[in-house]
């Protein structure tokens, strides 16, 4: 049973490189609450400590670092209640992840979904060849970015969301399409 969706944890996704981290950024500078992207804090994290629950590593340990990073966030978004704060992607994009990677059900991971909700709309950026660049923590290269946007859309789908993409263009025009499309 999925528990109802709150109004102020909203999550903009989408797949590597696509300019999410620019536009949590942007929306942290005009006074938002943020939550920076547990998968990139999972890898700086591992690299620094010579650790090995990476993707390329041990992909099922980065999984699950990244599931209970994803719920800490999602915890602290809620003690924002009633503030809005926006997330650097959510929960569902761990399981895109592991789909991602043929990594099999996680039956934990499937529960932490129904049980730590966000708001049902969700924003989701598409892949955009001009501003991908990959480094330390980014090494897919283009064409497995559009296949992680895909399988991310569909994930939200599948876990009952409604994303809504986001057009391509100055990270300020996009932050007002977000902006209005909430009202705020």
């Amino acid at each position: 049973m999925q528990l109802p969706y709150p109004s102020n944890l909203i999550v903009i996704t989408g797949g590597p490189g696509a300019g999410k981290t620019t536009l949590i950024n942007h929306l942290n500078d005009l006074g938002y609450e943020t939550s920076r992207e547990v998968a990139r804090n999972v890898i700086e994290n591992q690299q620094e400590r010579g650790g090995n629950a990476l993707p390329w590593e041990d992909n099922e340990a980065y999984s699950g670092l990244m599931m209970r990073g994803s719920i800490r966030a999602w915890q602290d978004g809620m003690e924002q209640d009633p503030l809005s704060v926006f997330f650097d992607r959510g929960l569902p994009d761990t399981l895109a992840h592991r789909r991602l990677s043929k990594l099999p059900d996680d039956p934990t991971l499937m529960r932490a979904i129904e049980t730590y909700r966000y708001r049902r709309t969700v924003f989701i950026l598409p892949p955009w060849a001009e501003i991908y660049q990959t480094d330390t923590a980014r090494t897919q290269n283009f064409s497995e970015a559009v296949r992680t946007y895909v399988v991310l859309y569909r994930t939200y789908l599948e876990c009952g969301y409604e994303p809504i993409e986001i057009r391509k263009g100055p990270v300020e025009q996009r932050a007002a399409q977000i902006l209005s499309r909430l009202k705020l």
